[in-house]
């Protein structure tokens, strides 16, 4: 009996006790320790692998101690051509420079306005032209000197070597030699001192006289020949005043043509008026 009422006893203090319990809000479960999971390992048992988050990748910088350059062109390669002006400066174009390289210029090309009047037979702009050239050699200090050159002995020249040598076959050395026993007539002690008096002098060129050379007009090659005589060009010695077909003293050269035949260039009988330089 005394068993059963301290069962009873017990029950009660432990309905008691469970109904405070209730009464209280629950307490928080215990927080268990994060576990991590270890990593798989390879099947080779390499180390295990970790996870990286991508990166971007970094720009590439040039090795220390190269520096780029730019590819250098071989020595043997061709010269880029230079920039040329849109057009080119023509001899009116330099007329403002003032310099002596102008003057020369400037002197050259009335001279060539004299050759191409000489060649078309037009006496009144060769004449035109020769003044105005001396005008320039006159107000310029251009060395050298070009000289001054007469429109009329370039033109009565360079008609004499067309009528004498004008021929197409014909060479411009032949050319050269005919002019230049005229020139050295000039020059002889023995002739006349000028082109228009030893040409015209009785008994030497003939041709002077007849209606062809009156309306003869030389052409370029000839007109280039006495230019180049009256420049100072020369081929032979200044004692050889004679051209002919036949023998007139001792020959210096000859020059023979299936056409014309042969003809000479001699010397003058008076050596003694001829020193060497």
């Amino acid at each position: 009996m005394k068993r059963i009422i301290a069962s009873v006893i017990v029950l009660f203090i432990a309905l008691a006790a469970g109904g405070s319990a209730l009464d209280r809000a629950p307490e928080p479960a215990p927080e268990l320790p994060q576990q991590t999971a270890p990593a798989e390992e390879s099947i080779e048992g390499t180390a295990p692998t970790e996870s990286v988050e991508a990166e971007e990748p970094a720009p590439e910088e040039a090795p220390v101690g190269i520096v780029e350059t730019q590819p250098q062109e071989s020595p043997d390669a061709a010269p880029k051509p230079e920039a040329q002006s849109a057009e080119p400066k023509s001899i009116f174009d330099l007329m403002t420079g003032g310099s002596i390289s102008y003057e020369a210029d400037l002197a050259a090309y009335y001279l060539n306005e004299m050759t191409a009047a000489a060649a078309e037979g037009d006496v009144e702009a060769g004449r035109s032209a020769e003044e105005k050239r001396n005008a320039v050699i006159d107000a310029s200090a251009a060395e050298p000197d070009p000289g001054k050159i007469s429109f009329d002995d370039l033109y009565l020249l360079s008609k004499v070597i067309c009528y004498e040598a004008g021929s197409d076959w014909l060479t411009d050395e032949f050319r050269i030699c005919v002019g230049e026993v005229i020139m050295n007539r000039v020059a002889s002690p023995e002739y006349p001192d000028s082109i228009h008096d030893v040409i015209y002098q009785k008994g030497q060129y003939s041709c002077v006289n007849t209606a062809r050379f009156a309306g003869l007009v030389p052409t370029e090659e000839c007109v280039d020949a006495a230019l180049r005589l009256l420049c100072g060009e020369r081929r032979m010695v200044p004692s050889v005043v004679f051209q002919s077909n036949d023998l007139q003293g001792e020959p210096f050269t000859m020059y023979t043509d299936r056409r014309l035949g042969t003809t000479y260039f001699c010397l003058s009988e008076n050596q003694e008026l001829y020193p060497i330089d």
